[in-house]
């Protein structure tokens, strides 16, 4: 089934940028986790040209960062779901924040008992 959508555009920084609506929905979201992040990160955003070609642009998002979004009138893409996802591919959006690795050593499962522990220890403590 083919689908009848609007392009969406992205005014960023005083500029603008023509791209798909999976990869708009991701940056909206994206930004809006941003606010308690230190610093600003580059994504890579594939966009329609002037002349219907597509490009990559990289982007900077920061804590700051305000995009205004819409329909592109008089434009619409005519692909199905599919089409637009390998057209227009969501790009690799860096993790906001901390994160935890797992261990692979024989050391792994002493340090989740030490967790556990701790963290028992911290319930236990919150109910007096």
């Amino acid at each position: 089934m083919v689908y009848c959508r609007k392009m969406k555009r992205i005014s960023y920084n005083g500029r603008s940028i023509v791209t798909g609506n999976a990869i708009t929905a991701a940056l909206l979201k994206y930004t809006t986790t941003l606010g308690e992040a230190e610093g600003s990160v580059p994504v890579d955003v594939t966009v329609l040209e002037d002349s219907g070609e597509t490009s990559v642009h990289t982007i900077l998002l920061g804590p700051t960062t305000q995009l205004d979004v819409a329909d592109l009138g008089g434009v619409t893409s005519q692909q199905s779901d599919e089409d637009e996802a390998q057209r227009f591919p969501v790009p690799d959006l860096p993790q906001i924040g901390i994160s935890g690795t797992v261990e692979a050593n024989g050391d792994a499962r002493r340090t989740a008992e030490d967790f556990d522990e701790v963290m028992a220890e911290i319930d236990d403590g919150l109910g007096q």
